[in-house]
C-alpha cells in the first residue's frame, strides 16, 4: 500500500481564502465560546489564508464584508445569533435578511460562498433577500433546525471541520457541498442546507 506523507497530502489539497467574522454576545464571549477561533484554526491546518474579525455592530460588519471583497476572499464565514427573520449583532442590533444582503452591495464583488453560522442561517429568507440584489454569493450554506436542535457551539466545532476539509479535498463544487451536507447531517440534528445560484434562483440541497 502506498503511503503519502502529510505534507504531500496537504500540497494536493485546494487552497482558499476564508474571511471569518464573528458577532458574539457578551455571555458567549465570557465563556470563550468563540467559533471564529475554531474556524481560523481549521484554516491554519489546511494552510488556507484567513482573516478573523469581531464585528460589534452593523458598521464593523459592513467593514468586514468590504475587506473580504477587496481581498478577493473565496468564503465569508459569519458567526452570530439569528432566527427566521435575520441575525443579531453584539450590540443587539437586529438585521433582517434584506439588511444583510444590502451589506454586500456597492462592492466590486462578493465572496463565492457565504457560510452563515447562526440559528436558522439556512433559512429560505436569506436566499430570497439576495435573489433580488445585484450582487450575491453563488453559494449560501447554513442550518435550518429550530429549537431544540438549533446550531450550538459544540455543534459548530464538530460540523465546520467537515465542511472545510471536504472543500479542501474536492473544491467549491456542487458535489463537495452536497457531500458535506450529508456528512454533517448524519452526526448532528442541525439540518444543514446548501443553496447554489443557478438560472436565476437559488436551488436548495437537500431538495424538499
Amino acid at each position: 500500500m502506498l503511503r503519502f506523507p502529510c505534507s504531500s497530502i496537504l500540497t494536493l489539497m485546494r487552497k482558499y481564502k476564508v474571511f471569518i467574522t464573528e458577532s458574539v454576545c457578551p455571555q458567549d464571549f465570557y465563556k470563550n465560546n468563540c467559533e471564529g477561533q475554531v474556524v481560523e484554526a481549521i484554516a491554519g491546518v489546511l494552510h488556507w489564508e484567513s482573516e478573523y474579525k469581531i464585528a460589534m455592530n452593523r458598521k464593523t460588519l459592513c467593514s468586514a464584508i468590504k475587506a473580504a471583497s477587496e481581498g478577493e476572499y473565496d468564503i465569508f464565514h459569519l458567526s452570530c445569533h439569528g432566527d427566521e427573520d435575520g441575525i443579531q449583532l453584539t450590540d443587539k442590533t437586529e438585521l433582517s435578511w434584506d439588511d444583510l444582503a444590502d451589506c454586500f452591495q456597492d462592492l466590486e464583488n462578493t465572496p463565492e460562498a457565504l457560510v452563515l453560522s447562526s440559528c436558522l442561517g439556512g433559512d429560505a429568507g436569506v436566499a430570497r433577500a439576495f435573489r433580488s440584489r445585484k450582487l450575491r454569493p453563488s453559494v449560501i450554506f447554513g442550518a435550518e433546525a429550530k429549537d431544540p436542535h438549533e446550531i450550538t457551539f459544540p455543534g459548530a466545532c464538530i460540523s465546520w471541520p467537515i465542511l472545510y476539509t471536504t472543500l479542501a479535498r474536492t473544491g467549491l463544487t456542487p458535489d463537495a457541498f452536497k457531500d458535506a451536507v450529508a456528512k454533517m447531517n448524519r452526526i448532528t440534528k442541525h439540518k444543514f442546507v446548501y443553496r447554489r445560484w443557478h438560472e436565476g434562483r437559488y436551488r436548495r440541497y437537500p431538495s424538499r
